[in-house]
């Protein structure tokens, strides 16, 4: 038995080693220019309707601007790309999504919703924001409305915080902690998933989820709910790509064309196509 656990041991050491130090890779936009064509290497982490993979393959609004990204480049600077996906693990690992990206060379992407922060910035590269996220805090619907976040600590004793692991949420929870709610109890999880469902299931514990995350909650829970004395604005989503990725100025200049991508036409209909219109109009009255 003991033999048995060292080697179990053993080998979930291997995975997470060649998980963190495998290395992505794909040619310089200086390279694919001179040459006309070249590979880039994308990979993605799960973000609900955001990105996804459905009976067709991936899916969501990161893959379909992804997408007009691509066709873009090709038309406006006339070379081919060819874009190679990486397939994650676990595609739910934000933590190993990110570092893979970090230590990524050259032509390697990132697609979720990745917040921009301006401590991620020292470690990566950031196209323009393509969305303005709002954090949802929830609970089940046992619990009763947060009158206001300055009494949380009050009206919230003794419930525990669950959030996934490297995402600005467990930044928020570490503030909260040292601020209105000196008691919290935080756990830390691998996945969003894993935060509303145990939301769903206990009057315990309370998460705060991206905007993207919440709806994947909304199709999947019947417990859950929305406290929108909570509600945190002013973040905004951006792709990822390795510090000094040579791919920036391409990806700002597709997305700052034509007074700004994200006010086009195109875009808007992805919006509504991926997310709902009625979607649409819930951020919109969040926002105001």
């Amino acid at each position: 038995m003991k033999n048995s656990s060292l080697l179990v041991l053993a080998f979930l050491s291997l995975f997470y080693f060649e998980s963190y130090a495998q290395q992505l890779s794909g040619d310089s936009w200086q390279k694919l220019k001179s040459t006309g064509s070249g590979e880039v290497t994308y990979t993605y982490n799960y973000s609900g309707k955001f990105m996804n993979k459905g009976p067709k393959g991936l899916e969501g609004l990161c893959y379909l601007i992804w997408a007009d990204f691509l066709v873009y480049a090709e038309s406006e600077h006339g070379v081919k790309i060819n874009d190679k996906v990486h397939h994650p693990a676990d595609p739910a690992d934000f933590t190993a999504f990110y570092n893979l990206v970090k230590n990524g060379k050259n032509g390697v992407f990132g697609l979720a919703d990745v917040t921009i922060t301006t401590d991620r910035k020292k470690e990566l590269e950031f196209s323009p924001s393509f969305f303005s996220n709002v954090s949802i805090l929830l609970t089940n619907k046992s619990v009763g409305d947060l009158s206001s976040m300055s009494s949380i600590g009050k009206e919230f004793s003794g419930m525990t915080l669950v959030v996934q692991r490297g995402t600005t949420h467990e930044t928020r929870a570490k503030e909260l902690k040292s601020g209105a709610f000196p008691d919290l109890k935080i756990e830390v999880v691998n996945s969003f998933q894993e935060c509303y469902q145990k939301v769903d299931k206990s009057a315990d514990y309370f998460t705060y989820l991206d905007f993207s995350s919440y709806l994947t909650a909304l199709e999947n829970t019947s417990h859950i709910k929305r406290h929108t004395a909570g509600d945190q604005t002013g973040e905004e989503f951006g792709f990822i790509m390795p510090k000094g990725s040579d791919w920036k100025p391409i990806m700002d200049e597709f997305f700052n064309r034509n007074g700004g991508y994200t006010n086009s036409t195109e875009y808007k209909k992805i919006v509504a196509n991926t997310l709902g219109n009625h979607v649409v109009s819930m951020l919109n009255s969040i926002n105001k």
